[in-house]
């Protein structure tokens, strides 16, 4: 009996003993992973443009550090905040025209070749065509120009292209941010990118972006019979005519058959003539409103009503919608926030007689954040006071904007001579009548011994509008004496 206690106890011990190494090895990985991570660091310029983990654009107003954690996440060293990013992060300078990439991306080339990207990735310029894969359903467009197929888009330098799963495509960078809801193709000086099929084309070349990590995305583009002096035919898989709609129509590269052989759909008025589905055509977000072109196809009259559902803050708002109007706007929206809005017709059942209602789209949008930036006007000798001004966001009024001046000053003892540092941290505010471009505010700095070579940080706090108030937390710092 001992002889088996025995050996059980070393195969215990054993065990223990492997499981003790594994634990320090996962360990040591986690420290040096950690230790690693630590010393890798970026400087982001004045002037760049990135986003935060929600998709917001930061646009940065002093020099900045750009940080990565052990697990591979970045985070900005901003203003004293510490901001959570992603672990792959565009930074887009727009006072050098340069962008750079951090963490893993999949550059696509003319020649169909795919590179693997990793670390700090340094385009010098963004007028040369580029094209990368950034993660399911998300893409990176670079070229001195982009611009969709019908020219109702056109932005320039960059575009982050991120799809739903029903091949609709929000399409961003730091001076466009709208939601397409129909099929777009964009083009640059280099290739051709058809959103909705994730298809790639560089003269001949045509690439399956599905294949580059997989995708997730459910269009499906579908095929129908060209009607009109047209002829027929069916357009399938690129072989199509021209257009821009691909609602009922077959794609090509270059664009779509509309639903009535008749040719190019130019521009947006054209587009809702030609549709022949109950749809939203195109969305644009703003401060405080969200503009949305629909399309109510009811040639039988059979639709009860249409209207809209927009959750404002966990009530639900009905918004009816007129069958022969084609524009509607949700206003008196809080900015910078998110909100779902289902439209929906109703039918009636003929043998119940009972009303069916039917959602045709469901989006999840979010306004857009105002600007504000805040910097010194004067310091007076005689009065002892800070004046600052701020600039405000234009077309967003609001009645009030709170401010707070911080920095170091030294207190001495008259008894002992020792000099003592202490922080002061100073709120204040200025009132607006909500058609200035800028205000003026004051800081009372009297009572404080402040050193020429002091740091102060002014910061634009938050904004009041109505009954509500919005964080901005927007700052500058200078130099007491300079």
């Amino acid at each position: 009996m001992r002889r088996k206690y025995d050996l059980r106890n070393k195969r215990n011990f054993v065990i223990i003993l492997i499981l003790s190494i594994l634990i320090i090895c996962i360990f040591s990985l986690f420290i040096y992973k950690y230790i690693r991570a630590s010393r890798i660091e970026y400087a982001i310029n004045t002037g760049s443009v990135l986003q935060d983990t929600n998709k917001n654009y930061i646009e940065i107003e002093e020099d900045a550090k750009l940080k990565v954690r052990w697990n591979g996440d970045y985070y900005l060293i901003y203003q004293d905040n510490k901001i959570n990013l992603s672990k792959k992060v565009m930074v887009y300078d727009s006072v050098t025209g340069s962008m750079k990439l951090y963490g893993k991306f999949y550059e696509i080339s003319e020649e169909g070749r795919i590179e693997e990207t990793k670390g700090e990735t340094v385009l010098k310029n963004t007028t040369d065509g580029k094209f990368y894969k950034i993660d399911d359903r998300e893409y990176l467009v670079v070229d001195r120009q982009i611009f969709s197929d019908d020219k109702s888009i056109e932005t320039k330098n960059y575009l982050l292209v991120e799809l739903d799963k029903m091949g609709n495509a929000k399409l961003s960078n730091n001076k466009l941010n709208l939601k397409t809801i129909t099929p777009t193709v964009l083009l640059t000086s280099k290739y051709t990118f058809d959103i909705a099929n994730e298809r790639l084309k560089y003269n001949l070349l045509d690439i399956n972006l599905k294949k580059i990590i997989g995708s997730t995305n459910e269009y499906v583009e579908e095929a129908e019979t060209i009607k009109g002096d047209s002829g027929s035919g069916t357009g399938e898989n690129g072989e199509g005519g021209s257009g821009d709609w691909a609602g009922e129509g077959g794609s090509g590269v270059g664009g779509v058959v509309n639903n009535t052989g008749t040719g190019t759909v130019n521009d947006i008025g054209e587009l809702k003539n030609k549709t022949k589905m109950t749809s939203i055509i195109r969305v644009q977000e703003s401060l405080s409103k969200i503009d949305v072109d629909y399309v109510i196809y009811d040639p039988y009259n059979e639709y009860k009503s249409v209207y809209a559902e927009i959750n404002k803050h966990g009530e639900i708002e009905v918004v009816y919608l007129s069958k022969n109007d084609t524009h509607v706007v949700f206003d008196n929206l809080r900015a910078n926030t998110e909100y779902r809005i289902k439209f929906i017709y109703t039918t009636v059942n003929n043998e119940t007689n009972e009303i069916i209602p039917n959602t045709f789209d469901d989006l999840t949008l979010r306004t857009n954040m105002p600007k504000y930036s805040i910097s010194v006007y004067k310091i007076s000798n005689v009065t002892k006071k800070l004046t600052y001004k701020v600039n405000l966001q234009e077309g967003f009024a609001v009645s009030r904007v709170n401010t707070h001046l911080s920095f170091n000053y030294s207190v001495t003892d008259p008894e002992t001579g020792e000099v003592d540092i202490k922080n002061a941290s100073i709120n204040g505010y200025v009132t607006t009548n909500g058609t200035e471009k800028s205000v003026l505010g004051t800081f009372d700095i009297s009572d404080y011994s402040i050193d020429e070579d002091t740091v102060l940080r002014l910061t634009v706090v938050s904004v009041q509008y109505g009954e509500n108030e919005l964080p901005i937390n927007s700052s500058s710092t200078f130099r007491f004496g300079r």
